[in-house]
């Protein structure tokens, strides 16, 4: 179970517990460091056991018993772990039980558990003080790391004597060290963070369907991505996903902030602006920085400060396209014309480092040898791209779907220079005349560093179909190949071709499932025409999501062969929450309403696709053109509200 607000987070069991082994992501965590690693509470000597547990609204409760008391815990996160644990006899006679509260801290670091560094110290419990605050636990080998746990009433171990519908209430806090350290009032405190979904949801667009199992899909996934965004000066940005990837991202963000554009376009905006400030000025090896270059990732803490990592690594060859990409789609959802003037320097630096830096020999696209990551697509890991044969292909390599980016991010660009209009289109034409397979019928995976094609059939060309850059005849044969048996699953399509030679279900890129992945597939299928197919795994994608726990998209799950009445094979380890995959979801919703949208010049259409998800769907507050629309659809016939003077909205009716 997991409850985060900004920048703390906490994960445990079901029953509230934390206990943390070195390669376990339970605890309480700030910064990139888990500041409390064991967390546990003993009613007679014994673990209670857990009844349910539920996350809600910022908040999680989990309910359990112990030897005729009935517990409560209720957490939530606000500036640090805040957790009211009340224990209470509802039965006739009276009870007494010794209650323990067992806590710990190692403030180890969440790259050195995930094994990104070496050279470590190992993980061990920090020793701890009694003060008149509470128990500080202090890392006396590292400055700075110390964690504060303040129990009310004070005292880790009490005799409790409860007569009948007697309870016993115990608050306790967790927050970064310092002597004199505060909490607020518990109660309040859970007013505030209820209170920021409240709002969240209230500046969000609603989507409501005749299928209920679909409506706790979207809720959760709006839910999730509240939890997932910290607030910085520049506005909203989601993390990754938790456990493990807790920090802001370039590409990710990019990509969620577009799909969450009718939804809320306050993400979008935070996460332009965020990149914008840090976009690259000079050129560094260590941090992988280029002028004009967008971020991967920023990471704090004790690895930045040994400098075995840098505080902000740019070693990503796509969030610099994507940046153009999520600028234009901004403006198109949007038609704030301003935030295009006010970022417009950093999409020059971006479009700058496209055609430098970006573009290692010159020849149109962007390339990348690798460094601290080996591949530096959104498929990162070291083996996700690979000859047919499974050789490794020659760097610098070329991605089929960078190349894609681009050629959207041209053509978005356009509206303030036109002459790159010509520039997508040359990319346009060599892109097809470079990456088609014609044997295969199908795009390359990558263009080698010897201009050889890299001829895995794999999931990335749904992004090619999302971009727009394949013609129709080329998009028809993807579009073909990506529902066939060997890509599709029934719940998604797989990163890899079940004919590969590894092809593995289990594998983080080389056969499993990923939901913004498909979910990008589907659009592209209904961009490029075709209709039926993006309703086949748009519904898939969904029902997938459905059939998970708590009706949550996570990260990723296995590309095993879908089987009635059971849901999608988990993958180990995965993020869930993630944010693109809970932004996914909208995705699934925009394609399958057909939502196209011009708002610069007032247009909106909504072209719905039928499908047996649902019938009737009620869409409220849609974000557009700076108005909220409100609209229902019944299968294709689409009912507008009242609109503002200036806005359009045009329906697949006419």
């Amino acid at each position: 179970m997991i409850v985060k607000h900004d920048r703390f987070f906490a994960v445990s069991a079901r029953d509230g517990s934390m206990r943390a082994p070195a390669d376990v992501g339970d605890g309480v965590w700030f910064a990139d460091t888990r500041i409390l690693s064991e967390f546990r509470l003993l009613i007679g000597g014994a673990e209670p056991e857990p009844i349910d547990a539920l996350t809600d609204d910022g908040q999680a409760v989990f309910h359990l018993t112990a030897g005729g008391l009935k517990v409560t815990r209720t957490r939530y996160m606000d500036g640090g772990l805040r957790e009211r644990i009340t224990i209470a006899n509802p039965g006739p006679g009276t009870i007494e039980k010794e209650v323990e509260l067992i806590v710990a801290a190692d403030f180890a670091a969440m790259l050195a558990i995930r094994g990104n560094v070496a050279d470590m110290p190992p993980a061990v419990p920090a020793p701890a003080m009694d003060t008149a605050d509470g128990l500080m636990i202090t890392r006396r080998d590292w400055p700075g790391q110390a964690s504060l746990v303040i129990v009310r009433p004070a005292g880790f171990k009490r005799r409790a004597r409860l007569g009948p519908g007697k309870e016993l209430t115990i608050f306790v806090d967790v927050v970064p060290g310092a002597i004199g350290a505060t909490v607020t009032d518990f109660d309040e405190g859970l007013v505030r963070t209820k209170a920021a979904y409240t709002r969240w949801f209230a500046e969000s667009a609603s989507v409501s369907t005749d299928n209920p199992a679909v409506n706790e899909l979207l809720e959760r996934s709006l839910s999730d991505l509240r939890m997932l965004c910290d607030r910085y000066p520049t506005g909203l940005y989601p993390t990754g996903g938790l456990p493990w990837y807790a920090v802001p991202f370039g590409r990710d963000q990019l990509i969620t902030s577009m799909l969450m554009l009718p939804v809320n376009p306050e993400i979008a905006r935070g996460v332009l602006r965020y990149l914008a400030a840090r976009q690259g000025r000079r050129t560094d090896p260590s941090s992988e920085e280029q002028p004009g270059r967008i971020l991967h990732e920023v990471r704090t803490g004790e690895v930045v400060e040994r400098g075995l990592w840098p505080h902000h690594l740019y070693g990503t060859i796509d969030a610099t396209p994507l940046f153009l990409c999520a600028l234009a789609e901004t403006v198109d959802w949007t038609g704030d014309e301003s935030i295009l003037d006010e970022l417009w320097p950093n999409a020059e630096a971006a479009l700058d480092w496209c055609a430098k830096n970006g573009d290692l020999d010159e020849d149109g696209y962007i390339e990348y040898f690798g460094a601290r990551a080996r591949n530096q697509g959104w498929k990162d890991s070291d083996g996700a791209l690979t000859n047919v044969d499974g050789t490794d292909p020659q760097r610098p390599v070329a991605l089929c779907e960078v190349q894609a980016y681009l050629y959207r991010g041209l053509l978005g660009m356009s509206r303030k220079r036109p002459e790159l209009k010509d520039q997508a289109a040359a990319l346009r034409e060599k892109f097809n005349r470079d990456f088609w397979i014609a044997g295969e019928k199908f795009v390359a995976q990558a263009v080698d560093g010897s201009k050889r094609r890299v001829e895995a059939i794999s999931s990335n060309p749904g992004h090619c179909l999302w971009a727009g850059i394949l013609p129709g005849d080329r998009a028809a044969a993807v579009a073909e190949r990506l529902v066939s048996p060997e890509m599709f699953n029934g719940w998604g399509i797989r990163t890899l071709s079940t004919r590969a030679i590894n092809y593995d279900p289990a594998s983080y890129h080389n056969g499993s499932v990923w939901p913004f992945d498909t979910a990008l597939a589907a659009a592209g299928l209904w961009k490029s025409g075709f209709e039926a197919q993006a309703e086949i795994v748009a519904r898939g994608l969904m029902e997938g999501g459905i059939a998970m726990e708590l009706r949550r998209l996570p990260e990723l799950w296995c590309g095993d062969e879908r089987e009635p009445g059971k849901p999608p094979v988990d993958y180990a380890g995965t993020c869930t929450p993630q944010s693109w995959s809970a932004a996914s979801g909208f995705l699934l919703v925009s394609t399958l309403l057909g939502l196209e949208a011009d708002a610069t010049h007032g247009r909106l259409r909504i072209a719905p696709i039928e499908t047996p998800l649902w019938r009737h769907v009620e869409v409220t507050g849609l974000h557009f053109a700076g108005h909220r629309i409100d609209f229902s659809v019944d299968g294709t016939r689409v009912k507008v509200g009242s609109l503002p003077d200036g806005i359009k909205v045009e329906t697949s009716a006419g």
